[in-house]
């Protein structure tokens, strides 16, 4: 963890804090230069409220965060010094420290900064996440983070450097006594994945983690070749954007966590506002697809249920041991798809759910089998719940699917995205 006397405590203005984590971003670039090992970086993480237009009261950033024990100082209108409860060990007691800087982009999406390392920021993001109902992560599923690649970065020149990250973990193969179901998934930015040990259990399942770090051109060259033969290549996990104003670049992860390994934060900034708008681009086209429609959508055979469908289909089906354990662990207390529900059996590979997102607590009802997943959506559903289930399905259940919402394509939602070009 950063030491806690070094970041500003008291900032007289918001540019107080860009200084520092300009000399943040000038020092980690210049310390990864010499030495090999983790070293602080500039980190933005992109938290979702409530849209305006749903129907859901949004509250202030002040309430949202008094409500999970932190205390906010306020800079500006829109910009907040976070206080947050840290266990610390070797003290035996929780202090409250400045962990990072909270800013408003608008009524909707509120953007975290901060130097603590990847581990410490992943674990304090996602206790919030996981403990308030009014905070979840901006979700950039595989397909966005494609498109992204497709119409952006591999435009950003041949010779400039970029890195895709690809993981898929099928952890429904593992036995679920044995099963490690976490919210957080610690294994971002600047961590290493360990080595498993020759005594350590290691569970026979599909896993793959594939990265490649090449000049653009290379990559561009190789990649969809690549992908036709192994299904694991569509599980895109994170994504390289080269800096567009000089040296260094922006890696962005699915759970909207941009990591800054340029030398200014100015242009770490602009780069998470493009995200930013990109993001939101997506998710109003999502909702009003979405919220357009209210409609009884046939869900079943003998279930009709009010609402719009977000459908995904498996490119292979699930067998009937990995569909049950899904089932088992898609609704217990801690999971990634952030669902509570109660599962009714139809059929040997067949399950209807009534339940509800645990993000604003709205009614969702699912139906899964072994070829997919339907999940019907009343008016008024937030569309990251939408982002959520498609992005955990490709790493968590199936690398390769093809989405719908509605009788639109899921990929049609993304093609309106806005231009870098003028976040630069």
């Amino acid at each position: 963890m950063v030491a806690n006397n070094t970041v500003p405590q008291e900032p007289k203005d918001r540019f107080e804090v860009y200084r520092f984590f300009d000399g943040v971003s000038e020092e980690s670039r210049e310390t990864r230069s010499q030495v090999r090992g983790r070293v602080p970086m500039v980190k933005t993480f992109l938290l979702e409220h409530v849209s305006a237009h749903g129907n859901r009261r949004q509250k202030s950033a002040e309430a949202i965060f008094g409500a999970l024990g932190c205390e906010l100082h306020r800079v500006d209108e829109t910009f907040w010094v976070v206080r947050a409860p840290i266990q610390r060990v070797a003290e035996g007691k929780s202090v409250r420290e400045v962990v990072g800087y909270l800013e408003s982009y608008d009524a909707r999406f509120l953007a975290f900064y901060t130097s603590e390392l990847a581990d410490v920021a992943q674990k304090i993001v996602s206790r919030w996440t996981t403990a308030s109902a009014d905070l979840d992560s901006a979700w950039f599923s595989s397909q966005l983070l494609q498109l992204l690649w497709d119409k952006d970065v591999q435009h950003r020149g041949d010779k400039r450097f970029s890195k895709l990250v690809f993981k898929y973990d099928s952890i429904f193969e593992m036995p679920e006594d044995d099963l490690a179901f976490e919210e957080n998934d610690a294994d971002g930015a600047e961590t290493e994945e360990k080595e498993t040990a020759e005594e350590d259990v290691d569970w026979e399942r599909r896993r793959s983690r594939f990265e490649m770090g090449d000049r653009i051109g290379r990559i561009r060259g190789s990649l969809a070749a690549l992908q036709r033969e192994y299904d694991p290549l569509h599980a895109l996990y994170s994504l390289r954007f080269p800096s567009q104003t000089g040296a260094g670049c922006h890696d962005l992860y699915q759970n909207g966590q941009v990591t800054n390994r340029a030398g200014t934060f100015l242009d770490h900034r602009n780069t998470v506002r493009y995200f930013h708008q990109l993001y939101n681009t997506v998710l109003d086209e999502t909702e009003g697809v979405a919220w357009a429609r209210d409609e009884q959508q046939a869900a079943g055979p003998s279930l009709r249920l009010k609402g719009v469908p977000l459908m995904v289909r498996f490119d292979q089906p699930l067998n009937e041991a990995t569909f049950n354990r899904w089932v088992a662990l898609a609704f217990q207390k801690r999971n990634r798809f952030r669902l509570w529900g109660d599962p009714i059996r139809l059929g040997p590979t067949k399950v209807h759910a009534y339940g509800a997102d645990r993000h604003l607590w709205q009614p969702i009802n699912l139906e899964m089998t072994e070829h997919g997943l339907v999940a019907i959506l009343p008016q008024g559903t937030c569309g990251n719940t939408f982002h959520r289930l498609v992005t955990n399905i490709q790493r968590f259940v199936c690398p390769k699917v093809q989405a719908w919402v509605g009788s639109r394509p899921f990929a049609d939602l993304l093609k309106n995205l806005p231009s870098p070009e003028a976040y630069r």
